[in-house]
């Protein structure tokens, strides 16, 4: 499909239902991200204020970020940066990178009924490409079991270019109203949790809780150390108990791939949104801040990372 109306007119979209209630809709125009999940009609996530801009909206200043970000299911952020602005020897970046502006390429779709579980599935390639700089190849996978409540994410990112490329990747998965209110909590597969800062230290008793909507709450994140089960996976899951009789969404990981879990809890009003972000790198203050502390993943000539996250959505 293509939007027509506002900032987001001419963006390419797709929407994918199961047959037993779960509908995504991803935006081919916005790095194949997931702008929706509904479960039964009913909202999963959240939606900035701005809502969906096409990439020919985009303008490379400091706001930029915030002006864009359309929350979602998944705004992908990378892929050489991610956290604050800022300029070192290998260029400069805007706040959380600019995958997420970028379009796909070579885009597929197909429903495979002979699979022993049968899918849709979906597949693009994004490219973060300049002279004298980084060349990142993305290809991207999404699938979705038909009559199953999943939705599943896979990414391998390929340095493409003759020289060592930072490379930082968080994926910032984004729940809102009706699944988040007063009733709503995190449970989180973890060793330890600590707060970014002095105001996330003020909501450290209760970083897994919604609440009421406030007027002049200011954003706490979170830091996680995640903890793998037996088959490698860690999870971050959200239940309201008062939606539908209780609805939970599992956003689940392999830390072996995604070693950083944050959390951000904002519950202003107009902005009321918590979010479970993943990463490649545990330093959310960005990529400056990630060499100084000797995190920085980088990608050798060649070199390819591969990632995956699944989505399940069940009631109690």
């Amino acid at each position: 499909m293509r939007f027509d109306d506002g900032r987001a007119e001419g963006v390419r979209g797709l929407e994918l239902r199961n047959g037993c209630g779960l509908c995504a809709t991803l935006v081919t125009d916005r790095a194949l991200d997931a702008l929706e999940l509904n479960y039964r009609g009913v909202p999963l996530t959240w939606l900035g204020p701005g809502g969906l801009a096409s990439p020919r909206s985009y303008v490379p200043t400091v706001e930029e970020f915030e002006r864009g970000f359309f929350g979602g299911l998944v705004t992908t952020c990378g892929l050489t940066a991610f956290g604050p602005p800022g300029s070192d020897r290998w260029g400069s970046w805007s706040q959380h990178g600019r995958v997420n502006w970028l379009p796909a390429q070579d885009v597929a779709t197909s429903v495979d009924w002979q699979a022993p579980e049968p899918r849709i599935h979906v597949e693009g390639v994004v490219r973060e490409a300049r002279m004298f700089g980084e060349n990142l190849r993305l290809e991207r996978s999404w699938t979705m079991p038909i009559g199953i409540n999943r939705l599943v994410l896979r990414d391998r990112v390929t340095n493409e270019g003759g020289t060592p490329i930072p490379h930082m990747l968080l994926y910032h998965c984004n729940i809102g109203y009706p699944l988040l209110d007063e009733e709503t909590f995190w449970t989180v597969s973890q060793t330890a949790v600590t707060p970014r800062d002095d105001e996330a230290a003020k909501g450290i008793a209760t970083w897994n809780r919604g609440g009421k909507p406030k007027a002049g709450f200011r954003e706490q994140v979170f830091i996680h150390e995640p903890e793998a089960d037996a088959d490698g996976w860690a999870f971050a899951t959200v239940c309201n108990p008062r939606l539908c009789n209780g609805l939970l969404l599992t956003v689940s990981y392999r830390p072996d791939q995604l070693p950083a879990l944050f959390t951000w809890r904002m519950l202003g009003y107009g902005t009321y949104v918590m979010a479970a972000e993943p990463a490649n790198c545990p330093t959310i203050e960005g990529r400056i801040e990630a060499e100084r502390r000797g995190t920085l993943p980088m990608l050798e000539p060649g070199e390819s990372r591969e990632y995956e996250l699944q989505f399940d959505v069940r009631s109690l």
